[in-house]
């Protein structure tokens, strides 16, 4: 039943991921203790009378993430780095009054409209097959068919066919919406037909996560909605932005990797988590996700080489050349996995200050509660259960912002890179800084040649790692390959100048450079509306021409 008035109007970000094949079946296990509690604690009245922003509706945002170290190795058991980053997804939610169900992504030139109604009256027969269970999601097979049916997307292809992964990746992304959505109507069948927009800084395609951080605006925006969830009161930033606590935003990965599944088939689950808890991790499949400590303030640099890619297409490579040659790939994916292990110790090793002492790094408290899952969890995914912990500071090191560059002296590099001969008298003090970079760099250049002798490099991909090696950095691909995005840490006190030349001859070749931070905050809500969704506000995707459509305005009525 529709309820109430339009408060505004239609606005959310995020940017979709890559596409791939459906998605494969499987069942829902019995929640955890901490999620069947919290069922009882549902609330009936609309939370969107009680938390909104200073401008109406309800404004969500989650980063994107990187994998620093382990792709394709870890769907082989072995041990994967992500870290998220600043490139944030946007999400609006306002409720409407007419009946309809809007979804837009003016960024990807999407507006998708539907009666509400035809979801009230399938939801006898959704439920009978996919029954309710606790705060987990629908059952994924079951799920996913519904969401098919409902979004109707078949009627549209002829108006809507466009080529490339992009095109399939925002059908898939419909696809999750609407899965999303069919779990919340289950909960909540007097829910009001909402209007959500999309809007994102993050490019799809290439790697960055786009799929886990769209996944989990909508699934919290609309868990919020409905009241399965309750509103954030965790402080996230100086801004007032609000996260929820360790128990909800557990329930939101859990969603939000079932969502994902769709879109890539058969996810790790790695994004969805980064792109809710944020931060630094490691992973191995059947292990509890590890926030890593004592993490250094890294800066790194992120270049989209605008090739776009299908995440299901470069495993697909990876995995025939593995039926191929099994004991060489087994090789490289030990490789990988020892590169990974050994930048864990690397990234998590105390430091040495100038004064000699050291220094535990990152603000995150030692106390870690891993929230276990059943070993069979949702949707063929590999359990998740995430080392959470409350912290008071940063999530990096302040203290690490003057850690030398490596490299040799006086060479070209060095000198690029704005890096003194001197070392001002604390050359020893800063050995262990110095080793930070150096080990990094090194490991990233072996780590992107291991990814290379997969088969899923691109020669855009070497165009880059050429250039920027003339500068001394060592980039690496980050995500499935075969195009997207590469990655590389960049020295912290290199000049502007000189970032400023690596940027210029990028741009020259056709390409685009970020330096996102890394390891910050996960989903949050903004008590403000995003900048993004004012009026004036156009695309703003930092995309390759694929996703050149102008954005759309939705004025408020």
């Amino acid at each position: 039943m529709v309820m109430g008035p339009t408060t505004g109007s239609v606005d959310t970000a995020s940017s979709v991921g890559d596409s791939s094949s459906a998605a494969s079946s499987s069942s829902l296990m019995n929640n955890h203790n901490h999620a069947s509690s919290s069922a009882s604690s549902v609330v009936t009245a609309s939370p969107m009378r009680s938390l909104t922003s200073a401008h109406g509706g309800l404004y969500v945002s989650a980063p994107g993430k990187i994998i620093l170290f382990g792709e394709h190795a870890v769907v082989q058991g072995k041990t994967a780095i992500a870290g998220s980053i600043d490139l944030r997804t946007y999400v609006s939610l306002f409720t409407s009054a007419d009946g309809r169900i809007y979804l837009s992504m003016p960024d990807l030139g999407v507006e998708k409209t539907w009666m509400l109604k035809d979801l009230v009256k399938a939801l006898d027969r959704i439920n009978a097959e996919c029954p309710i269970d606790g705060l987990l999601p629908p059952s994924l097979e079951s799920g996913y068919t519904w969401a098919q049916k409902l979004a109707n997307l078949a009627q549209d292809q002829p108006k809507t066919e466009k080529a490339g992964a992009a095109a399939g990746a925002t059908e898939k992304a419909i696809y999750a919406f609407w899965y999303l959505l069919i779990g919340v109507m289950q909960r909540k069948r007097d829910l009001m037909a909402v209007k959500m927009t999309v809007r994102f800084k993050l490019p799809s395609c290439v790697g960055l996560g786009s799929s886990g951080a769209f996944c989990v605006c909508i699934a919290s925006a609309l868990l919020q909605t409905a009241g399965i969830i309750p509103p954030p009161s965790v402080p996230a930033d100086e801004k007032g932005c609000l996260k929820w606590d360790d128990c909800h935003l557990e329930v939101i990965r859990n969603w939000s990797a079932a969502a994902e599944a769709i879109i890539h088939n058969r996810a790790s689950g790695l994004d969805a988590s980064i792109c809710t808890f944020g931060g630094i991790a490691s992973y191995r499949q059947g292990h509890p996700i590890e926030q890593l400590h004592n993490v250094p303030d890294l800066k790194v640099i992120l270049v989209n080489s605008k090739v776009e890619r299908s995440t299901w297409r470069m495993v697909s490579t990876v995995r025939e050349r593995q039926k191929a040659f099994p004991s060489v790939i087994d090789g490289i994916f030990n490789t990988i996995d020892s590169i990974a292990r050994e930048a864990i110790r690397v990234l998590t090793k105390p430091m040495i200050e100038e004064n000699g002492d050291v220094q535990e790094n990152g603000g995150r408290s030692q106390n870690t509660t891993p929230l276990p899952l059943d070993e069979n969890e949702h949707h063929n995914l590999q359990p998740i259960a995430y080392h959470h912990h409350h912290h008071s500071g940063s999530v990096r090191s302040a203290s690490l912002a003057s850690y030398s560059a490596g490299g040799k002296r006086g060479s070209t590099a060095s000198a690029l890179s704005g890096v003194s001969g001197h070392d001002g008298g604390h050359g020893s003090d800063r050995g262990s800084f110095n080793d930070t970079y150096t080990q990094l760099n090194e490991l990233c250049r072996i780590c992107n040649e291991m990814l290379r002798a997969l088969g899923v490099g691109h020669a855009k991909i070497d165009q880059i790692c050429t250039l920027l090696a003339r500068y001394g950095i060592h980039p690496k691909m980050t995500g499935a390959g075969g195009g997207g995005s590469v990655f590389a840490f960049l020295k912290p006190d290199t000049a502007s100048t000189v970032v400023s030349m690596i940027e210029a001859e990028l741009k020259k070749q056709g390409y685009e450079m970020w330096q996102p931070a890394l390891g910050g905050p996960g989903v949050m809500w903004h008590s403000e509306r995003p900048e993004l969704f004012s009026a004036s506000s156009k695309s703003v995707t930092p995309c390759g021409s694929h996703q050149s459509t102008p954005a759309t305005r939705h004025n408020a009525k």
